[in-house]
């Protein structure tokens, strides 16, 4: 849940988003809440006197993560908040309940901490859990809903954090590694690539069941980067499941993210923030008697810069790589014209089948030219997120998008003599079941518009 659905969320399930107000901060601001990925970082276990020393944990936090891999490279699409909370007493708990080591490992304690973050949860002694999870949302509802990750950082030194809805972890000397490894969970949704039991194992990104090289969800990245099929150990159960990675940070502290893992990262990263931070011009209607009219975009560029922007002008390209282009009555037909731009990340930490189409941000003006100039100019913009699955499919093809987009989103399907069978309108809001029964099996090709301009082409099999 991101941004405003916790507001929305918080307000259909009763929550107080009108609840206590903390003192808040700023570590990194790159722009708009709304355009960036915002990460919030709340203090626990420390007390007034400590809020100080929070800050400089949390920066110190904020500096490692964005020193790390993919983080660093996409740096610019996040800010980064903390949010002052104060605890009537210092540390984190620790009841000395932990059945995986002898216990106390260290000083047993109870301590009035305000999210009730405590180790020794689920019997385990480095699992640190902030346990009053609806002060978590209410902190957050009430101080800054537009959050997409969070972090507790506990005023604790021994060793310990948990994943999840949001992450957790102590001040101990590794916390960074800790608090990025448990992001990685809450933020991407990575399994852990050690074995963390029966009960965590699961379809995943980084887990799979599959064997076959060629069908693995990995497939690209197979034989680069030491990523292969690599089986889990040491229960009957273990054997089953397979990671990608022998030494990625989902399963030791002080390594890098494999490939794979860097990539959902990356992909997560692309489905929150489109890389066009704004386009002029931006009003629906324009009229004017000058030519040339100018036409620019601003983009959130990665480090280093791989945006791909390409501009087209009534389907064909005029210019590349630059962020604005000056059309002259000259360069219209006459009537309608359509300029487009498209904007796609082709950095080589990517390895996704037709990225270009899934994963694309456009801005289109429709310009009528009419005898004394450039006079009506319409725009409209996208960023869309497109899974078409099954595929290979038997009857129903399933279309789902997410992202936002001004226009009407409809599906055409041909066969291969490009003859039209079918034709209808898609939703965003909702999984679309295209009913594929009255077709023969072979290859056809789909084809998704916004208002009338192609976005994605795909191949689809009936079989």
């Amino acid at each position: 849940m991101t941004k405003a659905m916790l507001l929305a969320a918080a307000l259909m399930t009763g929550i107080n988003v009108m609840g206590q107000q903390f003192d808040k901060d700023t570590l990194l601001y790159n722009g708009n809440s709304n355009k960036r990925i915002n990460l919030v970082i709340l203090s626990d276990g420390y007390t007034n006197n400590e809020l100080s020393k929070f800050v400089t944990d949390a920066s110190n936090f904020s500096m490692a993560f964005f020193n790390e891999s993919p983080n660093l490279n996409y740096k610019n699409y996040f800010n980064v908040f903390i949010i002052k909370v104060p605890s009537v007493e210092s540390g984190a708990s620790h009841p000395g309940t932990a059945t995986d080591v002898s216990e106390p490992a260290f000083p047993v304690i109870s301590v009035n901490n305000y999210f009730g973050s405590t180790f020794d949860n689920f019997g385990i002694h480095r699992l640190l859990v902030a346990t009053k999870s609806l002060a978590v949302t209410n902190v957050l509802a009430a101080n800054f809903p537009d959050y997409d990750l969070v972090l507790v950082l506990v005023n604790s030194p021994y060793y310990g954090g948990s994943g999840g809805y949001y992450a957790v972890a102590s001040t101990n000397s590794q916390s960074a590694e800790i608090a990025i490894h448990e992001l990685g969970h809450s933020f991407t949704g990575l399994k852990d690539e050690y074995w963390a039991g029966d009960s965590y194992a699961a379809e995943g990104i980084n887990m799979t069941k599959q064997t076959d090289p060629s069908l693995v969800r990995w497939k690209n990245w197979m034989g680069i980067n030491l990523i292969g099929i690599y089986q889990h150990c040491c229960t009957v159960n273990s054997l089953l499941w397979y990671k990608p990675h022998q030494n990625c940070k989902m399963q030791f502290l002080g390594k890098p993210f494999c490939s794979v893992c860097i990539q959902a990262t990356i992909e997560k990263i692309h489905s929150l923030v489109s890389p066009i931070e704004s386009y002029y011009p931006v009003e629906n209607n324009i009229t004017t008697a000058l030519s040339p009219t100018k036409f620019n975009l601003s983009c959130v560029l990665p480090e280093p810069n791989t945006l791909k922007i390409n501009w087209l002008l009534n389907d064909s390209f005029i210019k590349k790589n630059i962020d604005s282009v000056l059309i002259s009555e000259t360069n219209l037909l006459p009537g309608n014209n359509t300029l487009r731009v498209t904007v796609e990340d082709t950095t080589k930490l990517l390895k996704v089948d037709n990225h270009a189409s899934v994963h694309i941000a456009t801005v289109a003006w429709s310009i009528n030219r009419i005898v004394t100039g450039v006079r009506k100019i319409t725009g409209s913009s996208s960023e869309i997120i497109i899974d078409i699955y099954p595929n290979p499919v038997s009857d129903f093809l399933n279309i789902k998008l997410a992202g936002e987009t001004t226009g009407k989103i409809k599906l055409e399907i041909y066969d291969m003599q490009g003859k039209n069978q079918k034709k209808l309108p898609l939703s965003s809001y909702s999984v679309n079941s295209i009913d594929l029964r009255d077709l023969n099996q072979g290859i056809y090709v789909a084809k998704i518009f916004i208002d009338n301009t192609l976005i994605t082409t795909r191949k689809i099999i009936r079989k």
